[in-house]
């Protein structure tokens, strides 16, 4: 299953946070899903290929939208999609079309 388009430059931690699957999954399994997002962010930050912040170029910071949304980030949706189960996949799939109809 792929991953919906609309979400390919996002970070899991965007996902966990901004995306309503919870109405998708029961309690024990959107939490499970939460804290599997969170371990793809760290896991991203461990490698050193997690998403750069937004800011004024120093730091570690960039300046511009284009290097925050470069999908070779590990953390970015790409990576990590195959690893969900296919009911978490439809449950951020079905949480991205209530999202944005």
């Amino acid at each position: 299953m792929s991953y919906p388009e609309r979400i390919e430059s996002w970070t899991a931690d965007e996902v966990a946070e901004c995306l309503p699957y919870q109405k998708f999954l029961s309690e024990q399994h959107s939490r499970a899903l939460y804290i599997k997002l969170w371990e793809f962010v760290n896991e991203a930050n461990a490698s050193n290929n997690a998403t750069p912040l937004g800011g004024d170029g120093t730091g570690g910071t960039v300046e511009t939208p284009e290097e925050r949304t470069d999908p070779k980030n590990s953390d970015k949706v790409p990576h990590w999609w195959s690893k969900l189960e296919k009911f978490e996949q439809k449950a951020l799939e079905q949480a991205v079309e209530l999202e944005f109809k």
